[in-house]
């Protein structure tokens, strides 16, 4: 099963209970920004990633890089803090657990912890 059919029938494929971390990392493989979006702020910069995102409409599958062709338009949508010359970005979604914590939503690290909130 490629990785864009297993995310279908994940608890969170819909995009409820979700946030999406813009995350820019150095040279040296560390995490240098870091920007929580909400579902309403991810559904307006959604449609620039639609080429890479086949089936994975909500990001599910992990991390999609950001090139630089694509920093202005989504600060155009999104306002600023803006990008980083010497950064490269990447934009994924997280789960949004009741507690307060993030969790990478991806299905190969097993049962979410918690319970799963309805949508």
């Amino acid at each position: 099963m490629d990785r864009d059919h297993a995310y279908r029938d994940y608890p969170f494929a819909d995009g409820h209970n979700v946030l999406w971390e813009l995350e820019g990392y150095g040279s040296d493989d560390r995490q240098h920004s870091s920007r929580l979006l909400g579902r309403e702020e991810y559904l307006r910069i959604r449609h620039l990633f639609a080429a890479e995102l086949g089936d994975d409409d909500w990001m599910m599958a992990g991390g999609y890089p950001v090139p630089a062709q694509l920093w202005r338009p989504v600060q155009d949508l999104l306002g600023p803090p803006g990008f980083e010359d010497g950064l490269d970005y990447f934009l994924g979604a997280r789960q949004n657990l009741p507690d307060g914590r993030i969790w990478r939503p991806a299905p190969e690290f097993g049962t979410p912890p918690g319970r799963t909130p309805s949508p």
